[in-house]
């Protein structure tokens, strides 16, 4: 399907048939049980603790947004809401306000996408995928689909890429133990493998964006072999100790270290009066 009347609006894009407008207006009760999952939902995972704040929320003020879901014979199938419609059943609702409409699997996909992006409710990778199933099953564009979602077309091929990294990184995304700014450098790394060196590094010493950016920035410079162990002092947090120490005590303070975990610190001083003062803050008295 090749997006409609893009920039006017979902109802452009997904046209729906003017029989059915009137009624996707008003709402309706129907059995919660009779509702099956939507297969195309591009969201994966449904944390346990958030289901069961709204099911509780649901149980006190009952659910104000209603559902929206497609007729399949005497079912239905939802196309956006899978959230309220399972914490619906986690209180115990045995009916479900809802919006009854009429699409196709190409339009279930396409709802179920913008209301999550729009809800910001997809990780990193669920949203890659999503996108790309858009492009794949939907014959979109990269263009298309950054109008289609409100996004820059850059962002879109952005989010693309990180599905190029290997699945352990992908897991992190997903789990939210690494953030998108963390991941984007990595795909710099031509290797896979360096690539998982550096998430490794993340992992273990909670480097922030800039610093994974000028590790990898080291990296992709370095005409030599591209692992961390052929770069020299590659522990980047050694510079930013010498400038704390430096600030600290008001002096040049150099910080080296070797690969076996061993190192020396060099400080300096400008005069006799100078070296009494470090010597005071030391408590070495002569």
């Amino acid at each position: 399907m090749k997006a409609r009347g893009l920039g006017r609006g979902l109802g452009a894009i997904l046209p729906i048939e003017d029989s059915v407008i009137e009624r996707s207006h008003a709402v309706e009760e129907i059995p919660i049980d009779a509702i099956e999952p939507n297969p195309y939902q591009p969201r994966l995972d449904f944390a346990e603790e958030e289901l069961q704040e709204l099911a509780d929320s649901i149980q006190k003020h009952g659910l104000i947004q209603p559902i929206t879901v497609r007729a399949v014979g005497n079912k239905y199938q939802l196309i956006a809401g899978e959230r309220r419609w399972r914490a619906a059943r986690k209180a115990g609702l045995t009916h479900i306000p809802a919006y009854v409409r009429t699409a196709d699997n190409t339009q279930l996909l396409a709802f179920a996408l913008v209301e999550n992006v729009h809800r910001q409710n997809l990780n990193p990778i669920e949203l890659a995928l999503a996108y790309r199933r858009l492009m794949e099953e939907c014959g979109l564009t990269q263009e298309e689909v950054a109008q289609y979602v409100g996004k820059s077309r850059p962002t879109i091929a952005n989010t693309l890429r990180l599905l190029r990294l290997p699945p352990e990184i992908q897991k992190a995304l997903k789990a939210g133990t690494l953030s998108e700014g963390h991941a984007r450098p990595l795909l710099s790394l031509e290797s896979p493998d360096l690539q998982l060196e550096v998430f490794r590094q993340i992992q273990e010493k909670g480097l922030s964006v800039r610093q994974v950016e000028a590790l990898v920035a080291r990296l992709t410079a370095s005409p030599a072999k591209k692992t961390l162990r052929s770069l020299p002092d590659i522990d980047i947090h050694t510079k930013e100790l010498a400038q704390a120490l430096t600030h600290h005590f008001h002096t040049p303070v150099e910080v080296r270290r070797k690969a076996d975990g061993s190192g020396e610190v060099r400080i300096r001083y400008a005069s006799e009066k100078d070296l009494e003062r470090l010597l005071e803050i030391f408590g070495v008295r002569i």
